[in-house]
């Protein structure tokens, strides 16, 4: 009883009630299907409310002040997940003219880059943009996939704050909601993620003879987890239009 009056209060601080607050953010543990039901949270509420909500996860995380969202994994990575799921790429990008200021140059391939935390352990030099433009995510069917966590800190990290206003002003944010998966559905989705020619050009073992030591294999088993973690039979929340920024792998 204590412990729920305890979280409960720091939800009110928030200014949101406990069952708004996606999963993801109040639980160790997460799966596709949290993951597509925390954007969508952030779809409904629009982007000006989504940005003061994270605003405060962000502040709250670096006080230290609210357990639930410094136990057990990153919030800044989570943050960044949905964003990187929230933010569409433009196609154009901004250039500073000397004399027009900031200009649009068209580009239909421009891709948002990830956050700039550090390094992954995986292969990152084999999985360019144009293959992995969702990195360190990706899109496997109808289901949103996380590919690793936990960054090595490589020079000095990226501020949260200045990825969030990276995509701002340089994305469009996502106005339709994407798909919950099943178990079976993500199952089924990260199974052929592994038979994709995305995956199959991965290097695992690099020209210098370095290999990831948590390589392939443990490498799907924690994406595959991420499916075979939804609580069976869990419904997903269908939509009339499938997901227009879906990216066949190649």
């Amino acid at each position: 009883m204590m412990k729920r009056l305890i979280i409960g209060l720091v939800l009110m601080g928030l200014g949101v009630g406990h069952a708004e607050v996606p999963k993801l953010f109040t639980e160790r543990a997460f799966t596709s299907a949290s993951l597509a039901e925390a954007v969508n949270h952030y779809v409904a509420i629009g982007e000006v409310a989504t940005v003061k909500e994270l605003d405060k996860f962000i502040a709250d995380d670096a006080s230290h002040a609210n357990y639930l969202f410094t136990r057990g994994y990153s919030v800044n990575e989570r943050v960044s997940w949905v964003c990187r799921i929230l933010y569409e790429p433009r196609d154009y990008y901004l250039v500073h003219d000397p004399k027009l200021g900031m200009v649009k140059v068209p580009d239909k391939n421009f891709h948002l880059r990830g956050p700039q935390f550090g390094l992954l352990k995986i292969p990152e030099k084999s999985m360019p943009a144009d293959k992995w433009p969702l990195y360190p995510l990706v899109l496997s069917g109808s289901t949103y996939l996380v590919l690793n966590e936990n960054y090595n800190p490589n020079g000095v990290p990226e501020e949260l704050k200045h990825y969030m206003d990276y995509c701002k002003e340089n994305g469009v944010f996502r106005t339709t909601p994407i798909p919950v998966p099943t178990r079976e559905q993500a199952f089924k989705d990260a199974m052929a993620l592994r038979q994709s020619r995305a995956w199959q050009d991965i290097q695992w073992v690099d020209k210098d003879g370095y290999s990831y030591p948590l390589g392939e294999q443990w490498t799907f088993g924690y994406i595959v987890n991420q499916a075979k973690a939804i609580p069976a039979g869990e419904l997903a929340q269908k939509h009339p239009n499938p997901d227009a920024t879906a990216v066949s792998l190649r």
